[in-house]
């Protein structure tokens, strides 16, 4: 009934708690399709341990980027109704799942997220993320939005600008680790963007509002690890840096289209890549 897609790269010291976390819901079917990005630490030989057989790992042996890495999953493995996000830095509530299924079952809604602790072991390391919370012994909770809708891209498309480039930054959809996604509906879109390895949750989230509203459970199910080795701490491509930025001005037309009821769909993109796939049965 749900498929979920973990990538990972040199996540040896989170992957574990990771994994267990997803292994220890509540809602216990589903397929759990983890993409290892060409990790050159630990990651693959500690997934090996696991005796399950809900997880296929997917270890891949060139870096291809997550968005490529999730479009992989998504058209060659995915077949259930509801496809369920997961960061392997990050930790699921017991109850994540069942929480998702049944909110997105009883509103007839396509993709909802959820609310999130933040925590970090470094007491220098602050967040990027906006939150009001005070934060408590290096953690806090973040709220989002309960309902987004394409209304609102008129005022998250006027930011693209020199000028209030930072308040597009600061918009909120969901944390993309939270998101269960209508499959049916991921397929309209095409996946993601593959071709970039920065922001292309946001360029999914502005292409889903073309077809359903965002939802955000108002409960934190969802805990978010912040460390100096994350993506979006790095200074090459993190939240501050050029590329990302070039990139997010660039969603400009697709806000444009969604706005006029033209979607634009992506295609599924990852290029070509050797890999190995590690059935994990007992």
């Amino acid at each position: 009934m749900l498929d979920v897609i973990l990538c990972s790269y040199n996540s040896e010291d989170t992957i574990k708690d990771c994994v267990d976390s997803i292994l220890n819901q509540t809602f216990r079917l589903f397929h759990l399709y983890i993409f290892d990005d060409c990790s050159t630490d630990k990651t693959v030989e500690i997934l090996k341990t696991y005796k399950d057989r809900r997880i296929t790992v997917v270890s891949s042996k060139k870096n291809i980027g997550t968005y490529a890495g999730k479009n992989f999953i998504l058209k060659n493995y995915c077949k259930s109704p509801f496809v369920a996000l997961h960061d392997s830095d990050d930790i699921s509530d017991p109850n994540r799942f069942r929480r998702q299924i049944k909110y997105i079952v009883n509103n007839d809604i396509h993709c909802v997220g959820t609310c999130v602790k933040e925590f970090w072991d470094d007491p220098e390391l602050q967040p990027h993320t906006v939150s009001s919370a005070t934060s408590e012994n290096n953690e806090r909770i973040n709220t989002y939005p309960e309902v987004i809708n394409k209304q609102q891209l008129q005022e998250l498309g006027s930011f693209l600008n020199e000028e209030k480039y930072e308040k597009y930054l600061k918009f909120k959809f969901c944390m993309n680790g939270t998101v269960m996604f209508d499959r049916k509906l991921l397929q309209k879109l095409g996946g993601w963007d593959g071709r970039t390895r920065i922001a292309a949750d946001t360029d999914i989230f502005i292409r889903t509002l073309s077809f359903s509203d965002i939802h955000n459970i108002q409960e934190s199910l969802y805990s978010r690890r912040f460390h100096k080795n994350s993506l979006t701490a790095s200074g090459v491509c993190g939240i501050k840096s050029k590329i990302r930025k070039d990139y997010n001005m660039a969603r400009k037309p697709v806000i444009e289209s969604v706005l006029r009821d033209a979607p634009i769909v992506r295609d599924f993109y990852y290029p070509k890549f050797r890999r190995e796939i590690i059935k994990c049965v007992v």
